[in-house]
């Protein structure tokens, strides 16, 4: 393979894996906001917190099996959810959207300052064995932990499409999305609905540390920048669309990963904000935006 055709490649796998972690991040917060309404700012710490929870069970005296602690990052990533859901969210849910902000805000500080007592500001890698196996389908390089982020991405995209225009549970948050005072007269009970959406969310952004984690490195600060990009890609795409957020997440993580490649990996944010700024210029409702929804 030519060497410039090889590095095009490596650019466009490392876009998509930046992708994919962006729009995982983005699917849940996206899910929060358009079903219960709140942006809640502390959900890329809760990637983060997933992040550590990895680097706990990788670093236990006992091995377990690689699917075996995803399953399990998975499932207390969606406690914490649950946890969270209840003792902050819960009482607030019917305030204004100050009263949001100024919650979450505080939630994702005290957060990131409790990781800091607990993890110091090191930064902790979780490499896996897959990480480190690197396979060569047509005579493409790629490493098995990449390729299976691009594969349960694409499936987990897929299946949550499925799961809101098909399932009863679905459908249910669809409709809460469109008219949540018109659920709650027919019956309705949307603070249960709401405990679902914020599980679902935490269980999809600890599938998306429990994967993507072992190939980058685990700090107390790294939510911030996560859920900054996450709100951008949802306003880009479209405020309340799913599917907007998670097609313009993708077209964040190629944009930094091809001019952080050819030209500055410094200034890749400034680039990936300043195509964010310039679609909301040419399009002010998002790139699929037409109504707050599912």
């Amino acid at each position: 393979m030519p060497f410039q055709l090889e590095i095009f490649i490596n650019h466009l796998l490392n876009g998509l894996t930046l992708g994919a972690l962006y729009s995982l991040v983005t699917l849940g917060l996206v899910l929060t906001f358009s079903v219960i309404g709140i942006v809640n700012f502390a959900h890329g710490d809760l990637f983060m917190v997933a992040g550590y929870t990895l680097f706990l069970l990788l670093n236990m005296s006992i091995e377990l099996p690689y699917v075996v602690i995803v399953a399990l990052v998975i499932l207390l990533t969606a406690f914490y959810a649950v946890v969270i859901e209840r003792l902050a969210i819960h009482p607030i849910i019917e305030k204004s959207w100050r009263t949001h902000a100024i919650t979450t805000i505080g939630l994702s500080i005290i957060l990131q300052n409790a990781a800091l007592a607990i993890f110091s500001a090191d930064p902790r890698t979780t490499p896996t064995s897959l990480s480190n196996t690197v396979i060569s389908p047509l005579g493409i390089r790629i490493s098995v932990q990449r390729l299976i982020i691009l594969v349960v991405a694409a499936l987990v995209f897929a299946g949550i499409q499925v799961f809101v225009k098909h399932t009863k549970l679905g459908k249910t948050m669809r409709a809460i999305s469109q008219n949540r005072e018109m659920c709650q007269v027919v019956g309705i009970n949307t603070r249960k609905i709401a405990l679902i959406t914020f599980a679902l969310g935490g269980a999809i952004t600890g599938l998306a540390a429990a994967l993507i984690t072992p190939l980058f490195s685990v700090y107390n600060s790294m939510g911030s920048m996560l859920t900054i990009k996450s709100l951008a890609a949802i306003v880009m795409g479209g405020m309340g669309q799913v599917n907007g957020a998670i097609y313009a997440s993708m077209l964040m993580g190629m944009i930094e990963s091809f001019f952080g490649g050819y030209v500055s990996f410094a200034y890749k944010d400034v680039v990936s904000f300043g195509v964010f700024v310039l679609v909301l210029f040419i399009r002010p409702t998002g790139l699929f935006g037409k109504k707050v929804g599912l």
